[in-house]
């Protein structure tokens, strides 16, 4: 590196790749796990799905700003919380050029925004993770590596609080441990009805909320929500939910 006392800038004589961002965000329509996707306005892969992102820019602080920006800029959603993700740095990845991407994903209720597309995104919308379409990039890659991290951590985390309301109903909850996990359809382990609250119930930081599910005049399920200062309790257990 090298200072030019004309620019005041430092310059170097080494190359330097493109930097981009890609947000993984998952969401839960009550049956299946969803992803948000953007339709692609320009090359390359025009038309196509493909995850919210896009180059950082001078102005972003860090990577994570700039996967907020391009996420609100393409799908109109802020305010949500992103974990990072990982590194993708494949040579071709990116036919413009030297192109490597930081990714984060993010688990939401899906009901709370407003999708809309925006900036270089013709449209944006949400795709069930059984269905999704054909992708530019590596981003199927991506988010196959995003779906590993939540099937590895809804076993030692309560991940799936994230994908629902303040208070839920144990058949919601079990829906997005199928979704997740997606275990054969003879997995009686984890698609039984009536053990499947048990073992929630025995972790000890889902609790009753004295209230039922209104709406429906043949059936009133009782209505549950996660207790954070129990979890903060029986995290220094190391407990693992084994279905």
């Amino acid at each position: 590196m090298k200072y030019n006392n004309e620019t005041k800038k430092w310059e170097s004589p080494y190359w330097h790749p493109a930097v981009t961002t890609d947000s993984v965000v998952f969401g839960f329509d009550g049956e299946e796990l969803n992803l948000l996707l953007i339709q692609r306005g320009g090359e390359p892969y025009a038309g196509m799905w493909a995850l919210p992102g896009g180059f950082l820019l001078p102005t972003d602080k860090t990577a994570e700003e700039a996967a907020y920006r391009e996420l609100h800029e393409e799908t109109n959603v802020e305010g949500i919380y992103m974990e990072e993700l990982g590194t993708f740095s494949d040579l071709n990845r990116d036919s413009r050029e030297r192109v490597i991407t930081i990714a984060f994903f993010a688990l939401v209720v899906k009901d709370k925004y407003v999708i809309k597309g925006g900036d270089d995104a013709r449209m944006a919308k949400w795709f069930p993770v059984k269905n999704l379409p054909e992708l530019a990039f590596d981003h199927q890659q991506i988010i196959d590596t995003a779906l590993e991290r939540i099937r590895q951590r809804i076993h030692f985390e309560p991940i799936g609080f994230h994908l629902l309301d303040k208070e839920f109903t144990m058949p919601q909850l079990q829906n997005i441990y199928i979704a997740i996990l997606n275990p054969p359809e003879d997995d009686i382990k984890l698609r039984d009805r009536r053990n499947f609250p048990k073992k929630m119930l025995k972790l000890g930081y889902i609790k009753e909320t004295g209230k039922k599910m209104t709406g429906n005049p043949y059936r009133s399920p009782k209505l549950y929500t996660f207790d954070e200062e129990a979890y903060t309790n029986s995290k220094k257990i190391g407990m693992r939910l084994e279905f």
